[in-house]
This record gives structure tokens, C-alpha cells and sequence, in this order.
């Protein structure tokens, strides 16, 4: 008997088990041990769950036996798993590539324990075939996101005119990535579905079960379906995409979504494809309803930045051990409770990103980046434990995207393998990127004096960072 087991990060509408004939039964699987592995954000919990028994009603109609297992019955996953092998006497298990690593040898000691055949189906959360990407990576081991993305150009044809970039450009970041004008008009709103009945259950059920996990679940708002996950694309095709690449690095104090796509949720699970979002903003430019320096940006983000990230994810394993700095300090516990009074001391963007965070268990990338990020690398906490709390708190995170984003990128732990430089800021990138109200001296000056401090404490590790020149220039030695 062949086993499919469909991971909740795979509920692709094409999975490969569903058209198998050599498949008798699908299972899937939630478990209490896998939501308490961290304190993930109810959001992340509710998402996730309500996805996936959305995902077993549509699974019914491919006429194959499924059984589910609710975690409200579910103690462990692998338990559960080994329970069902041998109640239905099952000789052969079949399941999707996972992202992760850890989960990939979990099921393979899995397998070999109980001495079981395995197949392996090639992952669809990706744009680019795991070969293509890992013989790409071998043969550039100090390779840039930038050489990588026009790879991935060519390779795809996507902006493409044969061997040149459609408007001669590779990338348009002089056109993009500019603040919001004081004047500027209404934002398009995101429309929330109203959550059904089995979301519903699933809210009731992380009420009961993990209460004490930061956020809220009364204004749980991502799409659980395909159908609403093709609405949401539209959606944002339709009303956003045209401004999204000149304000992809804006911030407001009021605006939380702005003109992102918050596609990642739902490309992270399979709800949605890399292809399909791609070619959906490409349709948009060659309609002429969004121009090319938005779809650029675009386009980079997800056959660029997206599968980048997972190719240094594979290529380096060493990752979450890497500390460049040298920062031990944890994490405080307040910054995974929804309402701690030490909030109220945090600068006002990091106040407001933090309530962002906690609300929806979303930031767009800046904010994650320049505003969160920043804050933690210069106040020297932990890589580590800086992105176990970006694991947490975020409805799109996994290990394969955030290990080299929150370690690599954002706190610069790896000494520059994946940015060329830290990411780190004072008082003015704020001021000039966001609106803040009238907040801006007193606490962007805080974060002006930690950059300074942070510059001067770590000047003999930066010091021969070419980017950084011109800055250690006014506290080098005399």
C-alpha cells in the first residue's frame, strides 16, 4: 500500500499525489507538537489549519481515500504518522521534497526506521527545478542576488525581448523605492474575506488550545482557499501592482499593507505558484494597467529574492550557527506579549511595527528589515534568537526563507554572504522613507545614537566592507 502524506506548507491544487495511480491513500496531518514548537502567532496556527481542512474537502473529489488528523486529537505528528502506516499496512511512503531540511530527514529516518520504501515527489513551491538551482549555486560560490536574477531572467524569458531585458534595463530601483508624497491620495483598500465555519472552528480550537501564543484570532484576515487565494492575486494585480515597485520601501505610521502584494503567505503554503504570480504581473505590463518599473520590481522579488534565498538556504547549512558580531543577548519575553508596558519605551516606529506584528502577524519587508531588524542588530541582541522570533511572530515564515533573511540579511551573521553590507540605519532612513507623524527627533535620535554606538563598538569587523567606507570614515582612527 502507497501512502501520499501532504505536508501544510504543500497544498498545491496540482500535487502530484492527487493524479497518482499507484497512490491508495492520502493522509494529512495537524499536531499540537508542531504548533507549540515555537509560540507561533495564532494567525500562523489559524492559517495553516483552516488551509489545510480546506485543502481535504477539495482532495475528496479526486476520488481517493484521505484520512485527517486534527489537532485537536493529535498529540504528535509522527506518532500519528506511524499509527496510520500500520493500521492501513502501508509498504511505501510518497510525499513532496519539503523546503526544510530538518523536516526532509525527519521522514527519511522515518522511512528507514520503519523499514518502509519512500518516493519523492520534486517540490512545486518553487520556480526553478532544485537541479538548475543547485548547479547554479556550485558554480558560483560567491555568486550576488543580482547575477543570480538575471539568470533566472534568461532562463525564464520572463521581461525578456530574446537576450535583452524588455526596456534595456535589468532593474528600474531609480524609478522605485521612494516615499510616500505628503499629498499623496487614498491607498486601496485589501478586501477580507469573512471566515467561514470550518475557519471559524479552527479559531475556536486555537483559543482553546494556545491562548497563550502572541496575537489575536477575532481579526484573522488571510484568504484559506484557492479560489480566494486567485482573488487576492487579482486583487492585487488589479489595484496595487501599478504603485507597488515606487513605494516598496515606504513606510506610514498609519498604512500597514500599503501597496504590497501579500502574496508570500500564501506562495509559502502553495496556495499559490511562483509562476502564476509572476505571469500574472507580466499580463498586467502587457495590458498597459502597470507599468514596467513596478513589474520589475516585482518579478525581482519572486523569481529573484524568493528563490535566491532558498538556494543559500541549501548551499549553506552552517547558517543558524553563524554569530559575525559576537551578540548574545535574548530576546526579552515582552516582545512576544501583545500589550507589555516596556512597549511603551520602544521608539515610535518600533512601537508601531511591533503592534503590526502582533495584530496580524505581518510587516511588510522594510519595516521587518529597517525598522525591526535594525533595532535588534544594534542593540546587539542574538541572531539566533532574533530569528526564532521572526519564526514565530510571522504567518509566512519557515526555516528556508527566514534562516538566511533574519540571519543572514537582516543581522548580518554571516559576515556578508548574502548582503554586502549590515543593514543597519540611524534616525534619518526613517525620516526619509516614512511618515511618522510628529514623532520624528526624540526617538529617531535613538536609533542615530545606536548606529553610531554599533559603528564605533564593531568599526575593526566592518572596516574593510568597501560599502561602508565612506561612513567609518568620520570615526576612524586618527
Amino acid at each position: 500500500m502507497n501512502l501520499a502524506l501532504v505536508l501544510g506548507n504543500q497544498l498545491h491544487h496540482d500535487h502530484p499525489a492527487l493524479n497518482d495511480p499507484s497512490v491508495d491513500i492520502i493522509v494529512m496531518i495537524e499536531a499540537q507538537n508542531l504548533c507549540q514548537k515555537i509560540p507561533y502567532h495564532k494567525h500562523k496556527i489559524i492559517f495553516l489549519l483552516s488551509s489545510m481542512r480546506h485543502y481535504a474537502n477539495d482532495v475528496k473529489r479526486y476520488g481517493k481515500k484521505i484520512i485527517y488528523h486534527s489537532v485537536e486529537t493529535t498529540p504528535h505528528f509522527l506518532k500519528a504518522l506511524k499509527n496510520t502506516c500500520q493500521e492501513e499496512k502501508i509498504t511505501k511512503l510518497s510525499y513532496m521534497l519539503p523546503p526544510d531540511t530538518g523536516i526532509q530527514k525527519t521522514l527519511e529516518k522515518f522511512c528507514f526506521d520503519n523499514s518502509m520504501e519512500q518516493h519523492i515527489y520534486p517540490s512545486q513551491l518553487f520556480l526553478t527545478p532544485l537541479q538548475d538551482l543547485t548547479s547554479w549555486f556550485s558554480s558560483h560560490p560567491t555568486s550576488t542576488m543580482e547575477s543570480f536574477y538575471r539568470w533566472q531572467r534568461k532562463r525564464t524569458g520572463m521581461l525578456m525581448d530574446d537576450a535583452t531585458p524588455i526596456g534595456e534595463k535589468w532593474n528600474y530601483d531609480h524609478e522605485n523605492r521612494k516615499p510616500l508624497p505628503k499629498n499623496h491620495g487614498p491607498i486601496p483598500r485589501i478586501s477580507f474575506h469573512e471566515n467561514d465555519s470550518i475557519t471559524q472552528n479552527v479559531i475556536n480550537t486555537v483559543n482553546a488550545l494556545f491562548l497563550k501564543h502572541p496575537g489575536l484570532s477575532e481579526n484573522f484576515w488571510l484568504p484559506t482557499t484557492r479560489e480566494h487565494a486567485l482573488e487576492w492575486l487579482d486583487d492585487f494585480v488589479s489595484n496595487r501592482l501599478a504603485l507597488f515597485g515606487t513605494y516598496e520601501d515606504a513606510m506610514d505610521a498609519n498604512e500597514v499593507f500599503l501597496y504590497h502584494s501579500v502574496l508570500s503567505p500564501l506562495l509559502n503554503c502553495g496556495l499559490l505558484s511562483a509562476q502564476e504570480c509572476a505571469e500574472a504581473a507580466i499580463h498586467a505590463y502587457e495590458i498597459n494597467t502597470a507599468p514596467l518599473h513596478s513589474v520589475e520590481g516585482f518579478i525581482r522579488q519572486i523569481i529573484g529574492w524568493r528563490e535566491y534565498m532558498y538556494g543559500m538556504y541549501l548551499q549553506m547549512g552552517q547558517f543558524k550557527s553563524m554569530n559575525y558580531f559576537k551578540l548574545h543577548k535574548e530576546l526579552e519575553t515582552w516582545w512576544y506579549s501583545t500589550d507589555a508596558p516596556e512597549h511603551d519605551s520602544l521608539p515610535f516606529p518600533v512601537r508601531r511595527a511591533l503592534e503590526r506584528a502582533h495584530s496580524y502577524g505581518y510587516n511588510h519587508h522594510i519595516e521587518r528589515l529597517m525598522i525591526l531588524g535594525n533595532w535588534f542588530l544594534l542593540n546587539g541582541y542574538s541572531p539566533l534568537s532574533v530569528y526564532r522570533w521572526f519564526s514565530a511572530m510571522y504567518v509566512d515564515a519557515y526555516e528556508w526563507v527566514m534562516v538566511p533573511n533574519v540571519i543572514g540579511m537582516s543581522q548580518y551573521a554571516d559576515g556578508g554572504r548574502v548582503a554586502t553590507k549590515p543593514y543597519i540605519s540611524g534616525g534619518n532612513y526613517l525620516k526619509k522613507m516614512g511618515r511618522w507623524g510628529n514623532r520624528y527627533d526624540k526617538d529617531l535620535q535613538q536609533f542615530t545614537d545606536l548606529y553610531w554606538m554599533f559603528l564605533t563598538k564593531h568599526y575593526s569587523k566592518l572596516k574593510t566592507n568597501i560599502r561602508m567606507s565612506l561612513v567609518l570614515k568620520r570615526i576612524a582612527p586618527k
